[in-house]
């Protein structure tokens, strides 16, 4: 990608708000503030610094500047002009996720600007919201910022949009009234593409609460997206009075383990016949149970979640009363839902508390006797929260209460019927237990994680279950290097390094990025371990060697806090490297008379850098 720089002072205005766009910049060094006209004067929308691009919104769109641009202090810029730009976006992946990226937070973050100008009920004038990165629709003759992305990535002949979801036609609805009114309910979205199919799903012949009938569900589901391409697929039935409709979600890249990822006995009902309320409702939902197939995919969907949330909130304060109360707490668990998925993309506990407080009040009403399906899967949502929350805040009483809950729910979610799940709650099982004995030092606790982790392993494949295989792979090969070190055990240390090695076999720099540096710094960790017990050089440089690819990626994607723990280990990797060298230079040049006293330094300094921890963390 070619360019030019271009220096401003303290003060200069890069561009103005309305000006055309024909070029992009990344800034080079200092800062510059974005300011959007408002009617009580100038707004600051954000403050940039080096390796951050700006003016990258009207060469995506073609439309005007959508704010004023401004240096502090002295700033540099490198100028990119449109088409070396839009050539970079299709021809380095990088390039491209990282402008995806900043196109999506600044529409998060002008969403929530907008969002919490309204609740404290101030006035900042229709011209402080970011026209130019509505996902609604666009002025007549100009394409939505999605419809702009999507336009850049595909080919000509590829009709593809954001988001490809499919509706079977609903059992039950004999005229095809509800399913063609789904299909409709999702199509005036401009980043979806919906096809309705002419066939229910077949499922085999069993009661609608056993893993059989789930089980069979998703199999089927899974091989008509894959044949399509698609992304999610609707199905359900229509009661037999045909006043209700009841939904369910099936995702082809299989299901998401983080709070708000919706599990396969998680469904929707609504009143047949419906109105746009429930429209809205639909598509939060239906947005929230996609699993993005891509790092791109994530950033893109982040800022659907959050106006697509209050859009909705109406139908979760008032649920219909025609509805019975088991259909009315699927609308209060689904938006419990997307919320917390919410507080998961945006990192904010305070998303994951109001989820919580919506499992809790479901669970008030929810019989374990009466409906064990249906409290099984809110006490799964639940707990994955209260987990989550734990190890934000290192609670010990938190993650115990939280490991004691999921085996709970194994009574229900038991390996015969629902393998998956069982898997699932295994594998949350062994990081809770290795986040408590980070805490509490209990090396019990590390060696029954372990066992979790590899009787999540008798579900999980690689061949079937890829992202989740690599994951689970990823944890225990970090609680594997926990356990060899305190156990100054090689064996163990060797099965850590194997562990992380097989999760890059599906964790790769371009599809899943900050997944595969995740697993580097992890591996980077066990070689040094090794390195250290065994006085292995080798070791020790392939560990400095995983701790930079690692530093690479934070870098490129702006993880500072990461960043920061992969350098240090790096540092740490190579200061031993470089003090074991410099022993063994030692030993041949040191005269006879003098090794005692060299030797006491050269100790003293790998000692030292011994007592320094090599920093870990857990992937989601």
């Amino acid at each position: 990608m070619q360019s030019m720089e271009k220096k401003y002072t303290d003060g200069e205005i890069i561009f103005r708000e309305g000006d055309q766009s024909s070029s992009a910049f990344v800034i080079s060094s200092g800062q510059v503030e974005l300011l959007k006209n408002a009617s009580d004067g100038m707004v600051r929308l954000a403050m940039l610094s080096a390796g951050e691009i700006i003016g990258e919104m009207g060469i995506v769109d073609k439309s005007a500047r959508s704010a004023t641009a401004r240096a502090i202090g002295p700033v540099k810029l490198d100028v990119i002009e449109r088409e070396g730009f839009l050539a970079s976006l299709k021809e380095e992946p990088d390039v491209a996720l990282s402008v995806i990226g900043n196109l999506a937070e600044r529409l998060r973050n002008s969403n929530e600007m907008a969002i919490r100008s309204r609740a404290v009920d101030v006035n900042i004038g229709p011209s402080a919201k970011l026209a130019t990165l509505s996902t609604t629709k666009a002025p007549s003759g100009q394409m939505t910022l999605w419809e702009a992305i999507v336009a850049l990535f595909a080919k000509p002949q590829d009709k593809r949009r954001l988001l490809e979801f499919r509706v079977a036609r609903l059992a039950g609805d004999e005229d095809g009234s509800q399913t063609n009114l789904l299909v409709r309910a999702l199509s005036n979205q401009p980043e979806l593409r919906v096809k309705a199919y002419d066939e229910p799903l077949p499922v085999e012949n069993a009661p609608d609460t056993s893993g059989v009938f789930f089980q069979s569900a998703v199999t089927t589901a899974r091989r008509w997206l894959r044949k399509d391409k698609a992304d999610l697929l609707i199905w359900g039935d229509v009661n037999e009075v045909g006043t209700v409709i009841h939904l369910r979600f099936v995702t082809l890249s299989g299901e998401a383990d983080h709070p708000g990822g919706f599990l396969i006995s998680d469904r929707l009902a609504l009143p047949t016949n419906f109105g746009p309320e429930f429209g809205k409702l639909l598509y939060a939902v239906a947005v929230a149970a996609m699993v993005p197939r891509t790092e791109a995919q994530r950033h893109m969907i982040k800022p659907l979640l959050l106006p697509a949330l209050e859009a909705a909130q109406q139908t979760e304060q008032s649920p219909p009363h025609e509805l019975l109360v088991a259909d009315q707490l699927t609308i209060q668990v689904c938006y419990g839902n997307v919320t917390a998925l919410i507080g998961q993309y945006m990192g904010d506990p305070s998303w994951l508390r109001k989820a919580a407080l919506a499992y809790q009040e479901a669970l008030e009403t929810i019989s374990q006797a009466d409906d064990p399906i249906g409290w099984a899967n809110v006490k799964f949502h639940l707990c994955r929260i209260r987990q989550a929350l734990g190890e934000r805040g290192s609670d010990p009483e938190i993650l115990e209460s939280a490991a004691s809950d999921y085996k709970e729910i194994l009574d229900i979610f038991t390996y015969g019927e629902f393998p998956r799940e069982w898997a699932t709650i295994q594998s949350r099982i062994g990081s809770a237990l290795y986040r408590l004995d980070a805490i509490n030092g209990e090396t019990a606790l590390l060696k029954d994680s372990i066992a979790a982790h590899q009787s999540a392993l008798q579900v999980f494949t690689k061949a079937d279950a890829p992202l989740k295989w690599s994951e689970v792979k990823n944890n225990l090969g970090q609680a594997l290097q926990i356990w060899g070190d305190l156990a100054r055990n090689t064996e163990i240390l060797e099965r850590a390094v194997m562990a992380c090695q097989e999760a890059l076999q599906v964790r790769n720099r371009f599809e899943t990025p900050m997944l595969w540096a995740v697993t580097q710094n992890n591996l980077g960790s066990a070689l040094f371990l090794l390195g250290r017990l065994t006085e292995d050089s080798e070791y020790l440089e392939g560990a400095a060697e995983a701790f930079g690819k690692a530093l690479e990626i934070y870098q490129a994607y702006g993880a500072a806090r990461l960043s920061r723990v992969a350098e240090r280990n790096m540092t740490k990797a190579e200061n031993l490297l470089c003090a074991r060298l410099a022993r063994r230079v030692a030993k041949v040049y040191w005269e006879e008379d003098e090794p005692d006293s060299q030797d006491e330094l050269v100790k003293r300094r790998r000692d030292k850098i011994f007592r320094d921890e090599i920093e870990n963390h857990v992937s989601s």
